[in-house]
C-alpha cells in the first residue's frame, strides 16, 4: 500500500517587539517586508510609508473599518506574497496610514487560512501546517471552539468584578499591543467603570487614522482557556464607531494578554488551542 509522505510544517521565525509579533516575508521582487503578525485583521496591509518601496500598483478604494471608525482607504491588488516556502499569488494589500510604525505591512488571517497556524513562543516560530497534518502534539493545549464574528476570531471567556461574572465572546486580536481592550456598549451596558479600580488611561491609534483615550482598570481575574489570570490592566473603550463599538463582542484581547499562551488555530474545522508559556509571569504594560 503506497503511503503519501508528511509534508513538514513551514516554520517562521519571528521577533517580539512590545508585545507584538512580527515576521519578514518577500512580496513579488521586494526581500526581507516585515509584517505585524494580527489575528484582529481579516485582510492584509502595507503602510503608505512603504508603498514606494515596494512599487505597488493602486487599483482601487475600499472602505476601512479600524478600532475607533472608518474611513476610505487605496488598495492593490494582484501581488505576491511569499513566506518560507509558501508563496501565495493575486493577494490584495489595503495601503493604511499608520504613521510612523517600524513595520511594513500587516499580515492579515486571509493569508493564515488554508493551513493550521502555531505560534510557538517557547522558540519564536510560527509553523504553518497543511489542513490535513496528523503530525501535529496538541500535547498540553486546551481546545476550544472558534466562533468567527464577522470574519473576526473570538472565543467565549469571562472577566470577574466585585464577584460577579461577565461573559461573552471576545475576540483575539495578535496586533493589539494591550492585554484586554472590553467593547463601548458591552463597558456601558454592565457599567463596568464602577466595580473595577481606575489606574490610568490609554491613548490607542487605529487603522483608520483615530487616536483616542480610554480609561485603564484594574481587573481582578480573567477566565481564559479554563485558566484563570489575576489583576489585569484592561481598558475600557467609548467609542461610537469602528469595531470597538460593536455589539457582537464583549471585548478583544491583545497580545499582552495572548503572548503567555501558545496558540494553534484551525480556521477549517473552527477549533483553536492554548497552553500556557514562559511569558505567563511575565508583567503586564
Amino acid at each position: 500500500m503506497a503511503v503519501s509522505a508528511q509534508r513538514n510544517p513551514t516554520v517562521i521565525p519571528f521577533s517580539l517587539e512590545n508585545n507584538s509579533v512580527y515576521i519578514h516575508c518577500k512580496v513579488n521582487d521586494a526581500d526581507n517586508v516585515k509584517f505585524l503578525f494580527d489575528t484582529g485583521a481579516d485582510g492584509s496591509v502595507i503602510t503608505i510609508n512603504s508603498k514606494k518601496k515596494l512599487a505597488l500598483k493602486i487599483d482601487g478604494k475600499s472602505e476601512n473599518k479600524g478600532s475607533n471608525g472608518v474611513n476610505t482607504v487605496d488598495y492593490s491588488s494582484h501581488n505576491t506574497i511569499q513566506f518560507g516556502d509558501i508563496q501565495k499569488t493575486d493577494i490584495l494589500f489595503t495601503l493604511i496610514p499608520y504613521g510612523d510604525v517600524n513595520f511594513d505591512g500587516v499580515f492579515g488571517t486571509d493569508l493564515m487560512k488554508g493551513k493550521i497556524v502555531e505560534i510557538d513562543y517557547h522558540k519564536n516560530v510560527i509553523r504553518f501546517y497543511d489542513e490535513n497534518d496528523s503530525s501535529i502534539d496538541f500535547s498540553g493545549y486546551e481546545k476550544m471552539k472558534l466562533h468567527m464574528i464577522d470574519n473576526y476570531p473570538a472565543i467565549e471567556s469571562s472577566i470577574t468584578a466585585n464577584g460577579k461574572e461577565y461573559s461573552g465572546l471576545f475576540g483575539l486580536d495578535s496586533g493589539a499591543d494591550d492585554a484586554l481592550t472590553i467593547a463601548s456598549p458591552y463597558a456601558k451596558k454592565n457599567a463596568l467603570i464602577n466595580p473595577m479600580k481606575n489606574i490610568g488611561k490609554a491613548t490607542a491609534q487605529g487603522s483608520d487614522s483615530s487616536a483616542y483615550e480610554m480609561p485603564v482598570v484594574l481587573c481582578p481575574s480573567i477566565q481564559f482557556a479554563q485558566k484563570y489570570l489575576y489583576n489585569v490592566p484592561i481598558t475600557l473603550s467609548g467609542s461610537t464607531e469602528g469595531i470597538d463599538a460593536t455589539e457582537k463582542m464583549a471585548g478583544f484581547f491583545g497580545n499582552s494578554f495572548l503572548k503567555r499562551f501558545n496558540t494553534i488555530i484551525d480556521f477549517k474545522n473552527q477549533f483553536i488551542y492554548f497552553k500556557l508559556n514562559k511569558n505567563l509571569y511575565s508583567e503586564f504594560n
